[in-house]
Order: C-alpha cells, then structure tokens, then sequence
C-alpha cells in the first residue's frame, strides 16, 4: 500500500466518523426537541427509518412486572412477531439490564412466525421502561454496523425520556405544578 493510498483511506475514516457524529447529533437533537409523545414516536420513527435504514418498528412500553406491552408499531403487525420467544429469558434479562441485542443469526423459525432483527432498551436511569424493536430492514441494508450501534445506545439513553415522560412521576408532577 502507498503513502497516498494510507492518506485517503484515513481520510474517508475521518470523513465517516464526522458524518456519524453529526448522525448522533441530529438524533439526539429530535429526541430533545420533541414537544410531546406524539412528537417523540414520530421523531424515534424518523430517526430509525431514516438512520438506521428500517422499515418495521416496534415500541414496547415496560410494566413494573417487567411485562411487554405494544406502545406503537410502523409498517408492522406486531402480531406476526413472537417477540418474547426471539429474546428468549437470557435475552429478556440482557435487556432489562440495559443490553442491546442484535440478532447475528437467522435461527430456525416456526413457519409464519417472525423474528426482530434488534432490541434496544430504552433506559430512564437505571431502569429498562420501553424497548424499541427494529423488525425489518430495508433490502439494502444487511447488518448493523459500529455506527448503528453507538446510534442505539443513544437511543438507550435518550429516547425514553421524551416517550415517556407521563409515566416518570416527578416530570409529570412538575409539569402539573406549572
């Protein structure tokens, strides 16, 4: 390899580093911005069709008994997912500790039964109260890579408070003392 060819390869790593810093940035800047829940899924929604290239999301808000329970979907019917079994109760766990997991393999499927590609926790401190599905990406896109992974842990981090801000006790309480 040439001098001139170590040169241009850093430099398309520095260009794609700076395109995925202003990626997160606009992400976290929608999340921030968003002026009510509505706004917040419609935003989550742009962000991952737009970012991470899906087609099918799923949003699941977290009961205090750790259950699953569909907030909101785009481009799917959640019903023809077994999202339980795809996280199987290893995975549930990984999840609920604030783990992403990515499905690497197609494992063998029931016929008609289908499974997500991703699971993002989403996180309000230390605590797992949503997850975001990725179900379906588009046909180009054939993996996540490093980027779509620093994007998912600011979603873990960022996204829930602005989903679901009626359901964090002193945000609400504060709003209602305004």
């Amino acid at each position: 390899m040439t001098l001139n060819q170590n040169a241009f390869g850093a430099k398309a790593a520095a260009a794609r580093d700076a395109m995925n810093d202003l990626r997160l940035a606009a992400a976290r800047k929608r999340l921030a911005e968003s002026a009510d829940e509505a706004d917040a899924i419609e935003g989550l929604r742009e962000i991952v069709a737009n970012l991470l290239g899906c087609e099918e999301i799923g949003l699941f808000k977290v009961d205090g008994k750790r259950k699953f329970k569909v907030c909101w979907s785009f481009g799917a019917d959640l019903d023809n997912y077994d999202l339980l079994k795809a996280l199987g109760d290893a995975g549930r766990e990984r999840i609920m500790r604030g783990e992403s997991h990515v499905e690497i393999k197609n494992p063998e499927r029931p016929a008609g039964c289908r499974i997500a590609q991703a699971f993002v926790p989403l996180r309000q401190g230390n605590e797992t109260t949503g997850v975001l599905a990725i179900l379906r990406l588009l046909p180009q896109k054939t993996a996540f890579d490093a980027h779509d992974m620093e994007l998912f842990k600011l979603l873990s981090a960022e996204a829930a408070r602005p989903l679901f801000r009626d359901d964090a006790g002193g945000e609400k309480q504060e709003r209602d003392r305004r």
